[in-house]
């Protein structure tokens, strides 16, 4: 752990970090599966499907970014390397294959609600803990997300 100002208690910082770090895990991985849908869909809506993961892939940088960044004001150094992602990170495995846009748009709606809930669950533990300030930044970043699964969702077809 390396100084920092935070006024924080040391183990509130501690836990905090560790918490942030699980989802920063989750997040790194959810935007290379985000990528690499980007990257091989094709189809009827290609062009409209392809532009919205481009912004859902920027906003989910910007929260790996600040995700990152709260844990080095927590003292701690945050960990994004592939090998450590693909080690830690909770999120389930990318299908190898698909054969429609639909499949894609429904997997990275999966995913972004997967990282949203465990977003949610991190804020519970860390509002436990003591760390608002933590809590507001991922209250911020979960925002955009949940929108954002909402955008990617309203691509499927209607269920009944």
């Amino acid at each position: 752990m390396s100084h920092t100002y935070e006024t924080l208690p040391e183990n509130v910082k501690q836990y905090s970090a560790q918490e942030l770090q699980k989802l920063l895990y989750s997040t790194i991985d959810l935007n290379m599966q985000i990528k690499e849908s980007h990257w091989t869909m094709a189809g009827r809506e290609f062009l409209s499907v392809h532009r919205l993961f481009d912004e859902v892939a920027e906003v989910i940088e910007d929260t790996v970014d600040d995700i990152a960044e709260r844990i080095a004001q927590l003292g701690h150094k945050p960990e994004g390397t592939l090998q450590k992602v693909a080690e830690k990170s909770s999120l389930p495995t990318y299908p190898k294959s698909f054969s429609s846009i639909d499949e894609h748009i429904e997997v990275i709606g999966q995913r972004l609600a997967f990282v949203t809930s465990q977003a949610l669950q991190a804020m519970a533990n860390m509002e436990e803990n003591g760390d608002p300030i933590s809590v507001d930044l991922l209250t911020a970043r979960t925002r955009e997300i949940d929108k954002l699964t909402w955008l990617v969702e309203s691509h499927l077809p209607q269920r009944k």
